[in-house]
């Protein structure tokens, strides 16, 4: 394999371990243990229930290796599979999809507020910030969660995450703004303002990652864009939306023909995306 690319050396590591070769099976489950593992934890921040659900889906992962008909897409597949033991959990417990903090290392955040940094922030803001974002993060839907996790951390495509959602890229798109916003409304309640999302988001990161990690925040801010279709589906029933709708509609009164219809047709493309975003959400 020393001569392939190391996408194409991956796939042959799935091929192999599909067969039943031990020692791809062990390098696949190395793999996943360690990319799988800080999503996991992500999603609930609670250490010793994330090492049980990775050992879950680890477990099942390796039961479903042969029915894998693609193995470019075993990452999408097995993130899903994380994903669909994670809300099992939940189900069986009976328990809310909200998670608590308690489980904060203190030791990374006390590294994070030792360092320098050139975020503008002295350290009380870095402390409150960061108590802030993981009270913010703790009390969105998991499925906002989770497509935060796999765009900002994982650095998925959307295309990927739709693979992942099996749905439509669209839906994807419509999902993560829809994430963004809940966590920007959070962190507004708790006096951190949009401009802050993305050291936000990079703090999180920091905050939550494994223990043998650099610890390094990796978030850019082209992760957080997602189009204009994306923005204005996404926008639509919140009430940004309403308003451009509205705004759309009065400026028509005002207008001549042509630009009414101009006008008439973007509200409609957003109303439109409305009802598309109503009946995906």
């Amino acid at each position: 394999m020393n001569d392939m690319t190391p996408e194409m050396s991956f796939v042959e590591l799935v091929r192999h371990a599909q067969r039943g070769d031990r020692e791809s099976i062990e390098r696949l489950t190395a793999m996943a243990r360690q990319r799988v593992a800080p999503y996991i934890y992500r999603l609930t921040l609670d250490h010793d229930l994330t090492g049980d659900l990775l050992q879950e889906t680890l477990l099942k992962m390796i039961e479903a290796l042969k029915n894998i008909r693609q193995p470019e897409s075993f990452w999408p597949w097995l993130f899903r599979t994380a994903l669909g033991v994670v809300q099992h959990h939940y189900r069986d417990q009976a328990k809310q999809q909200q998670v608590e903090f308690s489980a904060l290392s203190l030791r990374r955040l006390k590294q994070y507020l030792d360092g320098d940094h050139e975020d503008g922030l002295n350290r009380l803001m870095r402390q409150e910030l960061s108590e802030a974002v993981l009270a913010a993060v703790a009390q969105l839907r998991l499925s906002h969660r989770s497509v935060l996790m796999l765009r900002c951390y994982e650095q998925m495509s959307y295309a990927e995450i739709a693979s992942l959602m099996d749905c439509k890229e669209l839906r994807a798109r419509i999902l993560f703004y829809r994430a963004r916003h809940a966590l920007s409304r959070q962190l507004k309640r708790r006096g951190f303002g949009k401009g802050l999302l993305l050291t936000a988001l990079g703090l999180f990161e920091i905050l939550t990652a494994p223990a043998d990690s650099a610890a390094a925040a990796t978030v850019s801010a082209s992760s957080l864009h997602v189009g204009l279709a994306g923005t204005l589906a996404g926008a639509a029933g919140t009430p940004p939306g309403i308003a451009l709708v509205a705004t759309a509609a009065g400026l028509g009164l005002s207008l001549t023909l042509e630009h009414f219809i101009y006008t008439a047709l973007f509200a409609g493309f957003v109303l439109v995306s409305f009802i598309v975003a109503l009946y995906w959400d």
